[in-house]
């Protein structure tokens, strides 16, 4: 169960109104590890993800606290440290109702990347910055989604490994290719567990999706600036497979590996090491190039849709606000689930039922 929930349902909140991409109760772990198993060394309150057109994305975190007695300069110079592991840009600090910050603490904070509010502050911070706005009709701003969405493995423990690297795994992998690949892996190892039939099933795979084209909407804001629109399909796949494998030379080093085990395996011809439907993929890219701006609001349209499905709800009326704000993110959303589908070679009903939803979302010409 969330704690400190009205906090963090505003943090939510906030970061829904300006279409940022959020993630809630985010578990820390350490950089570079020597031990076997890793442990988190602190959770997060909520992560967000805030498009950007140079960057891809920028990050803002919120610490949300309730203790009467919590010192804010303390939490204030952890939240640095967090701030720090994550490589996020600004930090919020959200503290008791009515408690006193002292003015020399909120400068040093702020000096430092993290504005501290108490929480009826936050609510004119965000009046301020926003204007006045109700609150959003939103799955993804409702918690006890989450907590839903968190207590999945209770009863399905065989889908353990994905719940946790949505909410731990992923968000320490600081490369955006090897956050791409790993995401498609597990999505494969997860394959024989996930059944269409089981909505908490379906938000699973929804959420991964999410993920996974948080990655892409990075690799395509990298590979625009450095191509604009690659000549041909082959340009595009060779740019693509040096950038998804680390460099030309780690490129041809896996692939050299990749071809000597197979034909030990005793394969006659082998292909070159790429992602599973490989030419899929490249379409996929080709289309995301078009607009890569737009590719960056795809995951909060799967997650929403992902969340709504989770709480057996055909209602989309976020979802279908952000559609309208982006078309281009609502038709790429479709292409990126049925690509996801197809090479984690799960049940065609995840395709099917996941095209449905968000076929459904495509605003009208």
């Amino acid at each position: 169960m969330i704690k400190d929930r009205d906090q963090k349902g505003k943090a939510v909140q906030f970061c829904l109104t300006h279409r940022w991409f959020p993630q809630l109760e985010l578990e820390v772990a350490p950089g570079a590890t020597l031990a076997s198993k890793v442990s988190a060394v602190t959770d997060l309150d909520v992560f967000a993800s805030i498009p950007d057109q140079f960057a891809g994305y920028r990050s803002v975190v919120f610490d949300c606290k309730t203790k009467a007695k919590e010192s804010a300069v303390n939490r204030a110079l952890w939240l640095v440290g967090v701030m720090e592991r994550m490589d996020a840009d600004q930090g919020f600090c959200i503290l008791k109702k009515g408690g006193m910050i002292n003015m020399d603490h909120r400068l040093m904070a702020g000096k430092r990347g993290v504005i501290l509010l108490s929480e009826d502050e936050f609510d004119l911070y965000a009046k301020a910055v926003h204007g006045p706005a109700s609150a959003i009709s939103s799955h993804v701003g409702q918690l006890d989604s989450w907590d839903k969405f968190n207590s999945i493995p209770k009863q399905f423990p065989a889908l353990r490994d994905g719940v946790l690297y949505a909410r731990a795994t992923y968000w320490m992998i600081e490369d955006a290719t090897e956050a791409c690949r790993k995401t498609l892996a597990m999505l494969r190892s997860l394959s024989t567990e996930l059944d269409p039939a089981q909505t908490s099933h379906m938000a699973l795979f929804m959420d991964l999706c999410a993920l996974f084209s948080r990655s892409v909407a990075l690799i395509v804001s990298q590979l625009f600036k450095a191509y604009l629109h690659p000549a041909s399909s082959s340009d595009l796949s060779e740019a693509l497979l040096i950038m998804l494998y680390g460099g030309r030379e780690a490129y041809q080093h896996r692939n050299e590996l990749y071809k000597m085990v197979k034909a030990r395996g005793g394969e006659a011809s082998v292909p070159d090491l790429s992602l599973p439907e490989w030419e899929r993929f490249l379409r996929l890219a080709r289309q995301l190039l078009d607009a890569p701006a737009a590719v960056q609001n795809i995951p909060l349209i799967l997650r929403e849709v992902g969340f709504a499905m989770l709480n057996g709800d055909s209602s989309l009326t976020f979802a279908k606000s952000l559609c309208i704000e982006s078309p281009q993110a609502a038709r790429f959303s479709v292409l990126v689930t049925d690509y996801l589908a197809k090479a984690a070679r799960l049940p065609p009903e995840f395709g099917t039922l996941s095209d449905n939803a968000l076929i459904s979302l495509q605003p009208v010409k």
